[in-house]
């Protein structure tokens, strides 16, 4: 903070009655008694959209009127860059021909302040002048190295990314409450196992701060405690910042952590006259250290002179929003808990109505596509595509609602903290990189081969896998070997078999690409490299070829891009391809990382997707709130932020603001209880702040399905709104019904959208199998019944001519299936040969997926971590839906004798051959309960149905534990059913022997000859109920006709 040098102060007599500015705005009675108040501390008390900018501008002007103050003896302190340009424009629209002078008050962040200070006088506390900030990328590099420095014997490493994540939120912590890492160590009484796993991550922490020491850097928590402590060491420094200025302006106040209260303390205390302006009711940062005792205590902090209290005034008068939308936004307020701020929000005398609609969908897609429908119709009745603002509470989900924008035409303008790396041009740059510096990311590979470059399928791809996976029979589900194989088996192209023309040209055509970027990238930098990948792939062409605002917000997001690979460098060695990816999975892991941030498309005419985090201070005249749904908006927190049980969460009792924080109970539910209950009053600040950026128009909505899983039913945010009063009640799906065939659109669509298939022609080709005869209809329908009959007949034609399969034909593979399909066949041929030969579509399944979760859970509980391999429905045997409600089985379990017992096996999978059929499948886990026994256990999610098919499963483990590999296996053993639904463990537990086998080897071998043999006939049964085929099986339709309820 060097001392000012702008043009000579004119003297005051000399200025005139035209020096000063004249009010440009006509300012409420309750922002004159702000504009009027004495050169002493005040607390202003500003609710959403009352105008506190503009007041604080004229503030200052009043005072520079009144008390003779020079612009530059001002301080305003606000958050965020931007803010403090907005801020600094608003102070020179009302400085007026002094701002023409070039004459102007200091604005800057709260960090920027303190860095201004170390720049000036950090040797005095061993900080260079030019010292350099990490970004918090870097600092998680740092963080990363730091834990791996040294053994962690109660941190689990196998999960760094987690563990570097709970250091950072530790470090945070630390740094908010002016802490060193030495604070968590020592003591006199022995710690229990989180203080101890605390004291393990304080090491860690010390180690992170030498490193910093030794680079010669600083952090962003550094330039508050370093500057803490150059003013606690020379008071001095304090008064002579002091003396500087004559007023100071804190702007968002109520975001501020307590160690930056306390270097504005020691500067700014006793008397100065600060004006602190903010709405402890919009504090939604508290995640990140905000504390909301810094505003609600400021005239305790900051008093007179006299040290009375300093005096606070209220703004409540919204100038932004109409009638409806400020009494939607005071019953929201009223949810708060915890509520400090203003008794109620007012809407202007003369405000408009506003309007409020609510409307609620069967589906995320159904959503989506009604958003975008709506935006065009506002945009035809004359809104501009940039007063619309659509406000998600998670990134999440930003995609499927930007997705339908973009199909609908309209631009779209994505402002994402943290995803840059989601933007597709940039996701499938990054994908280029990754396979060049890292030949095992089989995810990469499949982002460029799947992409709309290549255009190839699973299919496509299955001979070219197939190679690696013979050539590395040991690592069957391992993606790195698979992702490396895949690559090597493009040096051999020529010699694969199974793969079409079209497919091999497309391959041929990337092995090209990738040798000569493999071979490039030996002697380009980050950046040049990161230009030839756009070169040679032709993203450059393809981004001219989008409409107006998609090439633009392509171009800057991929500009970015650059910058960022240009502007890299490592804090140690030198740069690299492999350390810059490394760099970016640290960013990724953070979630919301700045140096991700997405490219702001400014002044270009587009509907805006953003956070509200991110919509914080900012305002449209038509707001959309989607995702409205139950643990959505408001949400459940992520993670209890429990000091007693967490770690990374600072013992209350160590923090600054510990006199403001409830006591914590003893009893884990009361404790939880109450963490809720604070999390809960944050996502209703959070949710006041969504409201109040709408001036004429705000749209809530929600869905019943976001995920396979279980329907959502409507958040308590969307029923206050959708019984408010004067609310537009639009669409209101009465029942969630059954789960929809897909809840993001079919990326195959995206391209090239048909109006005749607004669901997408994937879609209307799933439907043409179920139902044969839609398309004539759909044709006839349009008009069209001639025209596609001749096309089919044309079909036909060529079908015909094609040539028969050779007289010799080649032995016929064996018949493999697998145990879960035999049970299949066992309950109904007919669904079998649906499900596993002539495969229709089938419905997500809820139960399938808790199934599968349940079945993840048993298994990482007897591994002990997490297994490689991806879970999908067909790495369990998961014969039949099983029950989707209830009490958690996975609780179940752990109350069960079979989580105390250590598995001989688990997840075993096997290949059983009978009478020349092959059938397939994967044992839950075997335990030895005593010596000599084994006992096989399937874990069921469900609870204990009859259905005499089941019995097929025991069977087919039964008889592969004595024929299909398992060593040392008895002769006899136990097979047992474990049902974990309804809250009870229920088992269902055969003994079998010689006699047991031979009746059962039989019964599975009939079975495999009938399905072999192509029998289809239909059984129906209770199995009807949940078949996915039922609606167009005459046989099944007539049972289920017979057997209501």
């Amino acid at each position: 903070m060097p001392p000012l040098r702008g043009p000579p102060r004119l003297p005051r007599l000399a200025r005139g009655p035209g020096g000063l500015p004249g009010m440009t705005v006509a300012p409420t009675p309750e922002q004159q008694r702000v504009i009027d108040h004495p050169l002493e501390p005040l607390r202003v008390t500003a609710g959403a959209g009352t105008g506190k900018t503009t007041t604080m501008a004229l503030r200052l002007a009043g005072l520079i009127r009144r008390e003779g103050l020079e612009p530059e003896e001002a301080l305003g302190v606000t958050f965020t860059n931007k803010a403090a340009e907005e801020l600094a424009d608003r102070l020179r629209t009302h400085l007026g021909d002094l701002a023409a002078e070039g004459r102007q008050a200091e604005v800057t962040t709260y960090h920027g302040f303190a860095h201004a200070l170390l720049a000036e006088f950090g040797p005095l506390v061993g900080v260079e002048r030019g010292v350099a900030i990490i970004a918090p990328g870097q600092a998680r590099q740092l963080l990363r190295d730091a834990l791996g420095a040294a053994p962690r014997r109660l941190l689990d490493l196998t999960s760094s990314g987690a563990r570097v994540a709970e250091l950072a939120a530790l470090a945070g912590q630390l740094g908010d409450h002016l802490l060193p890492p030495t604070a968590l160590t020592g003591g006199d009484a022995a710690p229990d196992e989180v203080a101890a796993r605390r004291a393990e991550m304080a090491d860690a922490l010390s180690a992170y701060a030498a490193r910093k020491r030794r680079l010669g850097v600083v952090d962003y928590a550094d330039l508050i405690a370093l500057a803490h402590r150059l003013l606690v060491a020379h008071p001095a420094i304090a008064e002579r910042v002091r003396a500087r200025y004559r007023v100071v302006l804190l702007d968002e106040y109520q975001d501020t952590n307590p160690a930056q209260r306390e270097v504005l303390r020691l500067i700014f205390g006793g008397g100065f006259p600060v004006t602190a302006v903010g709405d402890a009711d919009q504090t939604i940062y508290e995640w990140r250290g905000a504390s909301r005792q810094n505003f609600e205590d400021f005239p305790r902090h900051f008093p007179r002179a006299d040290a009375t209290p300093a005096e606070t005034l209220c703004l409540a008068q919204n100038r932004r929003s109409g009638r409806r939308i400020v009494g939607l936004a005071n019953l929201v307020r009223d949810q708060i808990a915890a509520r400090r701020g203003l008794e109620r929000l007012e809407a202007l005398a003369d405000a408009p109505t506003g309007e409020v609609a609510a409307a609620w969908f069967h589906s995320a897609l159904d959503e989506a596509r009604w958003i975008a429908a709506e935006a065009v119709g506002l945009h035809d009745a004359g809104v501009a595509w940039r007063h619309i603002g659509i406000l998600f509470r998670r990134h999440a989900g930003i995609t499927v609602v930007r997705d339908a924008l973009e199909r609908a035409g309209v631009p779209v303008e994505v402002a994402s903290l943290g995803g840059l790396l989601d933007v597709p041009e940039v996701a499938d740059l990054h994908a280029w990189l990754r396979l060049i510096g890292r030949p095992d990311d089989s995810s990469g590979l499949m982002r460029v081969l799947l992409g709309a470059h290549y255009r190839l399928g699973l299919g496509d791809l299955a001979p070219l896998a197939a190679a690696p996976a013979r050539r590395l029979p040991g690592h069957p589900n391992d993606p790195a070997a698979a992702g490396r194989g895949m690559l090597e088996s493009l040096d051999r192209l020529e010699q694969t078999t199974g793969a079409s023309p079209e497919a091999l040209e497309r391959l041929t055509r990337f092995r090209a690409v990738h040798r000569r970027l493999l071979e490039a990238a030996q002697g380009l930098s980050l950046v040049d490299l990161c230009r030839r990948v756009l070169d040679e792939t032709g993203v450059w062409p393809e981004v001219e070829a989008l409409d107006d605002s998609a090439r633009l917000s392509a171009r800057l997001n991929l500009y970015r891009f650059l910058d960022l690979a240009e502007g890299w460098s490592p804090l140690e060695g030198a740069p690299s391809l492999d350390a810059f990816l490394d760099y970016l999975d640290l960013l990724a892991e953070d979630g919301a990382a700045e140096e991700l941030d997405t490219a702001q498309v400014s002044g270009e005419d587009a509907v805006t997707l953003l956070t509200v985090h991110r919509a914080k201070g900012l305002e449209w005249p038509v707001v959309v709130l989607p995702n409205l749904a139950e643990g959505i908006f408001p949400g459940g927190p992520h993670t209890l932020e429990d000091p007693l049980t967490r770690p990374e969460f600072l013992p209350y009792e160590m923090r600054l603001d510990r006199d403001y924080l409830p006591a914590l109970p003893e009893d884990a539910d009361e404790r939880r209880e109450l963490v809720r209950l604070r999390h809960q009053d944050q996502e209703w600040r959070t949710a006041y702040v969504a409201v109040t950026r709408a001036k004429h128009r705000l749209v809530l909505t929600g869905a019943y399905w976001y995920t396979e899983k279980k329907p959502k039913e409507p958040s308590p945010l969307f029923h206050l709104a959708a019984q408010s009063d004067g609310v537009e009640r639009l669409i209101a799906a009465d029942t969630p019904g059954e789960p929809p065939p897909a809840l993001r659109f079919d990326p195959a669509d995206a391209d090239s959208p048909d109006p005749l298939f607004p669901l997408g022609r994937r879609a209307a080709l799933r439907r043409a199998v179920v139902e044969p005869g839609y398309p004539g209809r759909f044709a006839a329908d349009l008009g069209f019944a001639p025209a596609f009959e001749a096309a089919r007949d044309r079909l036909m034609v060529v079908l015909e001519g094609l040539p028969l399969p050779p007289a010799t034909a080649a032995a016929p593979a064996p018949f493999r299936t697998t145990v879960t399909s035999l049970v299949t066949f066992a309950s109904c041929p007919l669904r079998f040969h649906w499900s596993a030969v002539d495969r229709l579509p089938r419905r997500p399944s809820p139960a399938r997926r808790r199934g599968i979760e349940v079945h993840r859970r048993i298994e990482l509980h007897h591994r002990g971590n997490l297994p490689p391999d991806e879970v999908t429905e067909g790495l369990y045997d998961l014969p039949g839906d099983e029950a989707a409600h209830g009490p958690d089985p996975f609780a179940v379990f752990l109350a069960s004798r079979f989580a105390a017992f250590t598995p001989l096996l688990v997840e075993a999978p096997f290949e059983l051959q009978i009478d020349g059929s092959l059938l397939a499948g994967r044992i839950d886990a075997v335990y030895v309960p005593e010596p000599g026994v084994w006992e096989v256990v399937d874990f069921k999610s469900g609870v204990r149905r009859p259905d005499p098919a089941l019995r097929v499963q025991l069977e087919a483990y039964a008889v592969a534990l004595g024929e299909a590999g398992f060593p040392g296996a008895p002769p006899a053993a136990r097979v047992t059913f474990a049902y974990l639904g309804g809250g009870r463990l229920e088992e269902a537990t055969e003994e079998t022997g010689d006699v047991w086998r031979r009746a059962a080897r039989a019964r599975l071998g009939a079975l495999l000859a009938a399905a072999s043999a192509g029998e289809r006939s239909p059984a129906p049964s209770e199995s009807c109920r949940g078949c996915d085929f039922a609606r167009f099986c005459e046989a099944g339709t007539a049972w289920l006709a017979a057997h209501p309820g």
